[in-house]
């Protein structure tokens, strides 16, 4: 059952984001959107990189359509903020390995991979479908991760880009306290490929899909943050390990809760073959 804003808990959040990497790097999109109820806000971040350019908005200011929790016990879910930008992101059959996702975004970019909050001058509007290579992945109470394919068209400036590449949803919703323990995130995939593994000081949690097959990551050790390239490890559920190396070719990164997490494009050499995706940390050095 919905609740409005009023009855929201004030820690209660929502997080959704539809994100692709064309294999090589060229082309990559992030959509994310967050959504608090309890105080009635949203922010949208956006980031392209297309032609040699990199755009990125973050938008903290924005209204939520509507002003409540979000449905997410069916099948279908919708988010919502809308503002000076907006953006809308409606997940369909998101139980079944024929889960579709659809994206509608706009806001007028900064001409910089590491933006302020609050508009820019280039004015860019997406327009995506996600169509998903697995059932999508209860990776956490609350957190649903999957991976496919994005297609559709960003319009950069009045010039349009037809995008058909590598791509992924995820979501995540539920009471939580603002960002806090230090972590890496690890996503990245191929054709019919990829690892997304989170790795805590406590722990790790996510999952490698290949060939059809999903199978739950344990552990992971990853070289430290700084490094262009950075060596990894994920220890599988059972007890294989699968390795690799990120290498950092764009980095990024975004005002949240008053600090800068600090992200990168990688491109990874692994035993699964060549994957594209991001590398991101919050607080790397605790």
């Amino acid at each position: 059952m919905q609740q409005d804003a009023l009855g929201a808990d004030p820690d209660y959040a929502e997080s959704v984001a539809m994100t692709g990497h064309s294999v090589d790097a060229s082309t990559t999109f992030d959509v994310r959107i967050a959504r608090f109820p309890a105080s009635g806000r949203g922010t949208l971040w956006m980031y392209v990189y297309l032609d040699g350019r990199q755009l990125a908005l973050v938008d903290e200011v924005l209204a939520l359509t509507p002003p409540e929790v979000t449905e997410v016990s069916g099948p279908d879910a919708t988010f919502a903020v809308t503002g000076t930008s907006a953006a809308t992101l409606t997940g369909k059959a998101r139980d079944t390995s024929g889960m579709r996702g659809l994206l509608q975004a706009r806001g007028r970019l900064h001409a910089t991979a590491h933006p302020e909050p609050g508009d820019g001058e280039v004015p860019v509007e997406i327009e995506m479908s996600f169509t998903a290579d697995h059932a999508p992945i209860n990776v956490r109470p609350g957190r649903i991760e999957v991976m496919g394919r994005v297609q559709g068209r960003i319009l950069v400036d009045g010039t349009s880009h037809r995008i058909d590449i590598p791509g992924k949803w995820h979501e995540q919703t539920g009471v939580r306290p603002q960002f806090a323990p230090a972590f890496t995130y690890l996503f990245v995939q191929g054709a019919g490929s990829g690892i997304m593994a989170t790795r805590f000081a406590e722990g790790a949690w996510g999952y490698v899909y290949n060939e059809g097959t999903v199978r739950s990551i344990i552990a992971m050790d990853i070289a430290p943050y700084g490094a262009t390239e950075r060596a990894f490890t994920a220890t599988l559920e059972d007890g294989s390990r699968l390795s690799g190396s990120a290498r950092v070719v764009r980095e990024v990164s975004v005002p949240i809760e008053g600090k800068r997490r600090p992200g990168a494009t990688v491109l990874v050499e692994s035993d699964m073959g060549p994957l594209v995706g991001v590398l991101n940390d919050w607080n790397p050095g605790q």
